[in-house]
């Protein structure tokens, strides 16, 4: 290559780099996100983009990961290049014509779950004779807040429908009973799953629905991050102190799970979804869709403020139905704006990697913990290059949370290594100064990466100090830290 040609090859990177740059300014995805995101939590391929495209960036062949040589601008190109972050609108929550802030317009629908406006689609469909049936989930009457898939054909039926239940519905099954009834133009309304379902049922070329279309189905989407398991869910709510049969609404809004009682404006008992994630059904850990990404009409009601729905109009019939219904008095429709959006894209992201998630594989529920004389671990003499690699990252990650009802010192800890940690011993001991106490020893055959192992080390007092190590014989000492706990004040 010629002097002149690299140069003006250099020029072109140049003004692409530049440019580039510019479109992402203010976007706040550096270097350090990458890092956090991507690398130290086991996504990364290792295909050495963010290197390339980088003139800060350089690959590291010893850790296998990228290294800056240079001041990182949080200029958001390695990020934005990366095959493993999902940064476009499009991919998080897939395409759509329009998009809406909605709410009911009608009186007996007003006051219902959110802005009402599935209930208030549905009415709509049923006064303008556009459906004949609608497939939508009730609460089975002999066992509470379990859910029932119904076809309904009335309006004042679909408007008894009205309300969440955060379980699975076997949805698909109605409709299939609805169109061995004959039903020929029906709405579906469902979680993402089961619009998937249906959706590769119309589209398949083994799909059934595909063969056995004697019915038209709109499919009308329902948001969902998480749906959660009746028969370990509502056990717990019970222990509680909760009554299920006084119960008329479940909601989730901000991070927590609200449970209402009847003419009660505040809920009797609210938790974190994080607290409830033991009860989350487990095929949510791999499903990727927030927004019920192949619906003609996707209802939730994140980015839309208190007693409204965002609502994605994803096909033209949809959107000729939102905008009808709006005509006609059945829905008040504003035009959805940033705003509105940036709060959808969050959570959408956040279940677009749910996949990537660290899923729990051992829980040791440590009793009866006495003073051992060889309760130790040693640390073999390893390499240099072992001591390279393990010098280079953080091989543990340790969560405390101290659980006073139960007197102990909940441990998570989690192999952010990004390779599996062969037999590794890992040491919990009291201490108080320079002296230890009650120390208790495992060994982790194999902890795989991004695994998590949790640890309940019973306390004799609620304020102090635990040693927490770890070793393996291939790295030799990964993890020692002294973790202080207190009673929140």
């Amino acid at each position: 290559m010629t002097e002149k040609v690299h140069n003006e090859s250099e020029k072109k990177y140049q003004y692409s780099f530049d440019f580039i740059q510019k479109k992402l300014e203010g976007s706040k995805d550096s270097y350090g996100k990458l890092m956090k995101e991507i690398v130290r939590t086991g996504i990364c391929t290792e295909c050495g983009t963010c290197a390339a495209v980088c003139p800060v960036l350089e690959w590291d062949h010893v850790t296998a990961q990228p290294k800056l040589i240079g001041k990182c601008t949080g200029c958001g190109i390695c990020y934005n290049q990366c095959p493993r972050t999902i940064t476009d609108p499009i991919q998080l929550m897939g395409e759509f014509k329009n998009g809406y802030v909605a709410n009911t317009d009608i009186p007996e629908v007003i006051g219902g779950q959110d802005g009402g406006t599935v209930t208030s689609i549905l009415c709509y469909l049923f006064d303008e004779h556009l459906i004949d049936a609608a497939i939508v989930t009730m609460k089975d009457p002999n066992n509470p807040w379990h859910p029932v898939a119904q076809i309904v054909t009335t309006k004042e039926d679909a408007i008894k429908s009205s309300g969440s239940i955060y379980t699975h519905s076997q949805t698909v099954d109605a409709l299939m009973d609805a169109i061995r009834e004959d039903y020929r133009s029906i709405a579906f309304v469902g979680t993402p799953c089961n619009i998937d379902a249906v959706d590769k049922m119309m589209s398949s070329p083994s799909g059934m629905l595909r063969f056995f279309m004697r019915a038209h189905i709109l499919k009308i989407g329902l948001f969902c991050m998480d749906s959660f398991s009746p028969e370990t869910l509502y056990p717990m709510f019970e222990k509680d102190g909760i009554d299920l049969q006084k119960v008329s609404k479940m909601d989730i809004n901000k991070g927590k799970f609200h449970l209402y009682y009847e003419d009660q404006e505040e809920p009797v008992k609210s938790y974190t979804i994080r607290s409830l994630h033991k009860y989350k059904s487990s095929s949510c850990n791999f499903c990727t869709d927030l927004t019920a990404e192949n619906a003609d009409i996707s209802v939730g009601s994140v980015g839309s403020g208190a007693n409204k729905n965002t609502v994605f109009a994803r096909t033209g019939i949809g959107a000729e139905i939102i905008e009808d219904a709006a005509e006609k008095g059945y829905l008040t429709i504003e035009p959805y704006n940033a705003i509105n959006l940036n709060s959808v894209l969050f959570l959408a992201k956040l279940k677009k990697v749910t996949q990537y998630n660290i899923q729990k594989r051992k829980v040791f529920i440590v009793r009866d913990v006495k003073d051992q004389e060889n309760a130790r671990i040693e640390s073999k003499p390893v390499s240099d290059q072992a001591k390279s690699i393990i010098s280079s990252r953080r091989a543990l990650s340790v969560k405390k949370t101290l659980n006073e009802k139960d007197n102990q010192l909940e441990l998570a800890i989690t192999n952010t290594a990004g390779f599996t940690l062969d037999e590794m011993k890992v040491r919990v001991a009291a201490v108080d100064d320079v002296f230890e106490s009650k120390p208790w020893v495992t060994t982790i055959k194999e902890l795989f990466p991004y695994e998590e192992i949790d640890i309940d080390y019973p306390l004799e007092q609620l304020e102090g100090a635990v040693l927490v190590e770890a070793t393996t014989d291939k790295f030799g000492k990964i993890y020692s830290k002294t973790l202080k706990f207190a009673p929140k004040k």
